[in-house]
């Protein structure tokens, strides 16, 4: 029976750090670990780029005419329905099929971002659909081990060099707190040092080696 670790939190709080620690730890114990990038992603084309269904509304409106989402949230409603239907089918068939195949094929299954991520993002956005965020939680595997890496705006900000807005980070920080509260999980101080961080992590996941994964 395999697990999914789920590794959750803001830009710059280093879930892709921790995830690569996690999956070679696993490797030198033996586990058949797969490490998944589960944020709603498309197809890669090549070294930069990659396909995802939303694709043409977004070179249309936030790229060629630098519509912002709040405005398309105001002007282009039907347009933002649009881009909510599609950026679900991205998920439901370039994304979900992916966790469930490692689920079947590994034994541990760590995940940098989840479901979680992708719709906590839309609400930040106020672009969210309650309906279709309903239905794709339900359609994910809930995971076995749920971890918010939590830093402040502030640190998170310098790590990444200012790529989204304070208001932003700031923003979604709340939300994933608010979320921790309802699902349960843990909560891991992420401001510390990458191998303070990764001993408090390994701690939670550690498998019982007396028992099956």
């Amino acid at each position: 029976m395999s697990r999914i670790i789920v590794l959750m939190g803001i830009d710059g709080s280093g879930k892709t750090t921790q995830g690569e620690l996690l999956y070679y730890t696993f490797r030198k114990r033996r586990y058949k670990v797969k490490l998944i990038y589960a944020g709603n992603t498309g197809i890669r084309l090549g070294y930069k780029y990659s396909f995802y269904l939303s694709l043409p509304i977004d070179i249309i409106t936030h790229r060629l005419l630098k519509v912002h989402e709040k405005t398309l949230l105001s002007r282009y409603n039907s347009l933002l329905k649009i881009e909510n239907l599609l950026l679900f089918l991205n998920y439901v068939l370039l994304v979900l099929p992916k966790i469930y195949f490692y689920k079947r094929m590994s034994q541990i299954v760590i995940a940098d971002r989840y479901v979680y991520d992708f719709i906590l993002s839309r609400i930040a956005l106020r672009a969210n659909s309650r309906f279709l965020a309903r239905i794709l939680m339900g359609m994910t595997p809930k995971p076995d081990v749920l971890l918010l890496l939590d830093v402040s705006e502030d640190i998170a900000y310098r790590r990444k060099n200012g790529e989204k807005p304070l208001k932003e980070l700031r923003i979604l920080r709340r939300l994933y707190l608010s979320l921790m509260k309802r699902l349960g999980g843990y909560i891991v101080d992420a401001s510390r040092t990458i191998p303070e961080v990764f001993d408090e992590i390994w701690r939670l996941v550690e498998p019982d080696e007396n028992k099956n994964i």
